[in-house]
């Protein structure tokens, strides 16, 4: 638990659409605590351009640097391109760090069921299935992936409700049974309407996952 009279988190950002979702989660979950938030909104472009892992990793731990410098108390990745990358932040500095997805990927697999990954951003759809299955090894989870073209675009260009009707449609067609987790933060932005459609389905909102995961670690 943290001592000092007020509890800061470190934001790293990588995709400029992260960062609404992942403060409105604040607010609403935790509005107390302080937030730094640092950006590198190029890493996205150099990811999806294919720019080399050794290069990737070298600025995300960069950013964690410029985080653990300000002294903060945790640090959350906000972008789901990055996992191999934030691993070995969370490697570098004795600090509790968290991956954007692995607090959903906790609740899924306690859910048990099989479980979608909904991604809007390409370069997430592997990284993410494979991130999912190496921590639900040996269970009987199936895991699927599903990449919703061109919803990005559309949330770029400011369409946001046709963003939201991409992921709200490809929901729908999942069996109700199973989990679905929405793979990015700026894919939050669907969460509501689809809560208030579809009441019964499990489906976890990425940035609200983490929150909740933070304030248990930091408050106990």
């Amino acid at each position: 638990m943290n001592h000092r009279e007020y509890i800061t988190i470190g934001l790293i950002h990588a995709l400029e659409e992260s960062e609404e979702p992942i403060r409105e989660s604040f607010q609403k979950i935790w509005p107390e605590v302080n937030l730094n938030e640092y950006s590198d909104f190029q890493l996205s472009v150099d990811r999806a351009n294919g720019l080399d892992e050794v290069s990737i990793r070298s600025r995300i731990i960069d950013l964690g640097q410029q985080a653990v410098n300000d002294q903060v108390d945790a640090i959350l990745y906000t972008c789901s391109a990055f996992g191999e990358a934030i691993e070995a932040a969370k490697n570098q500095f004795n600090l509790p760090i968290l991956k954007p997805n692995e607090s959903a990927f906790k609740k899924a697999i306690h859910a048990a069921s099989d479980v979608n990954i909904l991604v809007t951003f390409e370069p997430s759809l592997n990284l993410l299935t494979n991130e999912f299955e190496v921590m639900s090894k040996g269970l009987d989870i199936k895991i699927k992936g599903h990449l919703i073209h061109d919803a990005l675009k559309l949330l770029k260009e400011e369409e946001v409700q046709a963003h939201n009707n991409k992921i709200i449609d490809t929901v729908k067609e999942i069996p109700a049974e199973e989990t679905v987790i929405l793979g990015q933060f700026s894919m939050a932005r669907a969460a509501d309407e689809i809560k208030t459609n579809m009441p019964d389905r499990l489906v976890l909102n990425t940035p609200d996952a983490a929150v909740i995961e933070l304030k248990e670690l930091l408050l106990g």
